[in-house]
């Protein structure tokens, strides 16, 4: 797995725990080998105190003793879940990604590595499993998502604490963990050590089903796009008797039409009795979204644009990004890796004026065409076939009233494109919130 890192630097997320510290201190004995960089990120959550900034003192005297460059950043996740309405956990976990993309943004790291292991494998599946998932959400743990790199997913807890031993590691101990009020610490603390002594191998077993799972839903979801047909306003499901395609095709009709989570199965039921009805009959979805029984198949679709989630007023452009409610924006001057979350565009630093702001569209906007002239931004939509339901949702760095120069994970203005002369070259990220 580490082959495939030489030159690049990885950044590994150590929160001061038997598993971090082990992880950090296995590529630390890698990293002449495989000729990689290392530094360390620290995100200390606002949670627990004093016992919290204790972990956060041990991890820099930790990472000094190793000679690794440390990245700290500090959160109050108890206020922020608060404010987002978020569970905590929720809330602590978009705090560490955010921390993630910032660094990767700012291309002080090529790539995070984080500490999960086979145990938390088995625990996602378990618990994936007893909340009523499909073959699609039962999938475990990915080892490798182009930004995120997990090494130590092959390795059992007992096995990371037999080295910690071995190498005489200190760490800290999250008494939290310990607790079990949340429903994963129960599983972990309590279900998983039952299910191993009922039937041995049972959280290898699980791991591998999650690992089958995911094989045949891939295939099922890469034959299930051939049912589909996108225009400018909907997207078109093509009948189908078998479920599991007809389904997965829905599915990425709703999500492309920005039904991300809120979807049921009974939704998913209710697209596919369309079928059978007569033609017209229509199912209504969340968010806005109606379902079509038409000639050829269902057709999605939003009747208008509505605005379902907040979106942030306008801002000037600058290397901080933008947090545009549907999508997140990241700036860097440095390449970032472009992947199944991140959208990637390179400008012209220089040909984006001061006055630039990022935004959402407004009537009257307009792009300039790659060769000379302009068209409308609604112009450009409609031939690029941007579903309407996303359309306001995409962040802009434009002018104020007008003139656009960059529709954020779709294609730039010809006015700040790249070319041989360039010198400054910025590279603009999106991906969902």
């Amino acid at each position: 797995m580490l082959t495939e890192f030489t030159g690049k630097r990885i950044c590994v997320a150590v929160s001061g725990g038997v598993d971090s510290v082990s992880l950090l201190h296995w590529l630390k004995g890698r990293e002449t080998e495989y000729g990689y960089t290392l530094c360390a990120v620290h995100c200390e959550h606002g949670i627990r105190g004093e016992d919290s900034l204790r972990d956060a003192r041990f991890v820099c005297e930790f990472c000094k003793n190793l000679g690794i460059e440390l990245y700290n950043f500090s959160e109050d996740c108890p206020k922020r879940a608060e404010r987002n309405k978020q569970s905590l956990e929720t809330a602590a976990r978009a705090f560490r990604i955010e921390c993630f993309g910032r660094l990767l943004a700012e291309g002080k790291a090529d790539i995070i590595a984080t500490a999960h292991h086979k145990n938390d494998d088995a625990e996602t599946v378990l618990f994936r499993l007893l909340r009523g998932t499909s073959l699609t959400g039962v999938g475990g743990i990915s080892a490798n998502n182009g930004q995120i790199i997990r090494p130590f997913l092959s390795w059992t807890r007992a096995e990371i604490e037999a080295y910690a031993k071995e190498n005489g590691l200190d760490f800290c101990i999250d008494c939290t963990n310990l607790e079990t009020d949340a429903t994963r610490n129960k599983l972990r603390l309590h279900a998983l050590p039952i299910l191993e002594d009922c039937v041995a191998g049972g959280m290898e077993n699980l791991t591998r089903f999650a690992k089958l799972a995911s094989e045949d839903d891939e295939l099922l979801y890469r034959l299930s796009q051939e049912l589909l047909t996108m225009d400018a306003e909907g997207i078109l499901v093509r009948f189908c008797k078998e479920k599991p395609l007809f389904r997965r095709a829905c599915l990425t009709a709703l999500k492309t039409l920005g039904v991300e989570k809120d979807y049921t199965a009974l939704h998913l039921e209710n697209a596919y009795a369309l079928q059978a009805l007569q033609r017209g009959a229509k199912q209504t979805f969340p968010k806005g979204v109606e379902a079509e029984k038409r000639e050829n198949g269902v057709y999605f679709y939003r009747k208008r644009e509505e605005v379902f989630e907040e979106k942030s007023p306008a801002k000037p452009f600058t290397k901080q990004g933008f947090e545009g409610g549907r999508y997140q924006v990241m700036v860097a001057d440095t390449p970032i890796l472009q992947d199944s979350e991140w959208r990637v565009l390179r400008l012209d630093r220089d040909k984006i004026p001061p006055t630039a702001v990022y935004r959402f569209r407004e009537d009257g906007d307009y792009i300039r065409r790659f060769g000379g002239g302009t068209k409308t931004l609604k112009k450009f939509f409609n031939e690029e076939k941007i579903p309407v339901a996303e359309r306001g949702f995409l962040p802009l760095i434009a002018e104020e009233h007008g003139e656009v120069y960059a529709v954020c994970g779709v294609e730039i203005s010809d006015a700040v494109k790249v070319t041989d002369l360039t010198e400054n070259i910025v590279y603009i990220a999106i991906r969902k919130g």
